[in-house]
């Protein structure tokens, strides 16, 4: 095995301190993408984060979030993913024919933004220990919610096993996981990229909405839920310039409602998430409700329905839906040009 596995448990308070490592990018203008992603965490509340600037040295320790340390002693270049939010971080930093092992959700093309990918490369399917045994990875990311006697087997064999926190309730998180997986990888600089694409697609979202624009109230809809104060999506309606509906009415997870309530609430904009190629049915199935139809968002033809590559990410690939969101609520007026346009 190429890199030395070491595990122990790792008190929670030492883990927020732990910096990983990230490396300066040479943009086409230095350091301009930095001061934007800086700009829009300080003006949104952000912290500076727990993320430190510091050379690139290895060995490379971290604690995973079940609370161990793993220990890397280079670069990964036969990585096993085999979780969907995973993958998406694995191919966003990892040359693709290095990523030798992928979750079944990889090559889902109704929710996968790697599946071209996969389907080049053809990276097996991870689903047993016995399969990412074979593969002789040198890293393997999963997450908690992976099965604890897949993982139990994998670290007795010896093998570098990282458990990724993806239940993000923040871009933030999700920011500041691309420079995590860079770390473990070895691919700091195309982390960095990534880090700052993301960032720069907030400060793009936040540019769109005209200044002086009232906040429209955006109702986030799967079915019989919708998202509350405690998740992705309304960091993403914040980020946008919106007021989420849902944590508006004491929402705080992916929490049952029903559609008498979306009646009583009257989001202005209704946002889902369909299958490849149906999202012309679920916007009509919505609408057509006989609550629903009532809302000012179907009335005014305010109902957004995203594929589910768009809608669902938690990754990197969450940058799709901030964009798809803020070009839909700020169209740009003819003849002007679009707001947050590169400059």
């Amino acid at each position: 095995m190429s890199n030395r596995f070491h595990v122990r448990p790792f008190l929670p308070a030492v883990v927020l301190a732990v910096g990983i490592l990230v490396i300066a990018m040479a943009f086409d203008r230095p350091g301009e993408l930095a001061q934007v992603a800086n700009l829009v965490r300080a003006e949104r509340g952000y912290g500076a984060g727990y993320f430190e600037i510091q050379p690139p040295v290895w060995p490379r320790r971290y604690a995973d979030a079940a609370g161990y340390v793993l220990t890397l002693d280079r670069p990964a270049t036969r990585l096993v993913s085999n979780n969907w939010s995973a993958d998406e971080f694995a191919y966003s930093v990892m040359r693709p024919e290095h990523v030798v092992g992928v979750s079944e959700s990889a090559y889902e093309r109704r929710i996968s933004n790697v599946y071209r990918l996969a389907e080049r490369y053809r990276p097996s399917v991870a689903t047993s220990a016995e399969v990412i045994l074979r593969l002789d990875p040198d890293l393997i990311l999963t997450t908690t919610r992976g099965t604890t006697d897949i993982h139990l087997v994998l670290q007795e064999a010896g093998l570098p096993l990282f458990r990724m926190f993806t239940m993000f309730t923040t871009l933030e998180e999700v920011a500041d996981t691309i420079r995590l997986t860079g770390y473990l990888t070895g691919r700091d600089r195309e982390a960095e990229l990534g880090y700052e694409t993301l960032w720069k697609a907030i400060e793009d979202a936040r540019l769109r909405k005209p200044p002086g624009a009232p906040s429209p109230r955006i109702l986030g809809f799967a079915g019989r839920y919708s998202y509350g104060s405690e998740t992705l999506f309304h960091d993403v309606i914040v980020a946008v310039g919106g007021i989420n509906v849902g944590a508006e009415n004491g929402l705080r997870g992916y929490d049952p409602i029903s559609t008498e309530m979306v009646l009583r609430w009257d989001p202005e904009w209704i946002v889902g998430g369909a299958d490849l190629g149906q999202a012309d049915q679920v916007r009509r199935r919505i609408r057509t409700d006989p609550a629903i139809a009532l809302t000012t968002a179907a009335r005014e033809g305010q109902i957004l329905v995203f594929d589910h590559s768009v809608f669902l990410p938690m990754s990197p690939y969450t940058a799709r839906l901030v964009n798809a969101l803020s070009e839909a609520l700020y169209p740009p007026k003819p003849g002007e040009p679009e707001q947050g346009a590169a400059r």
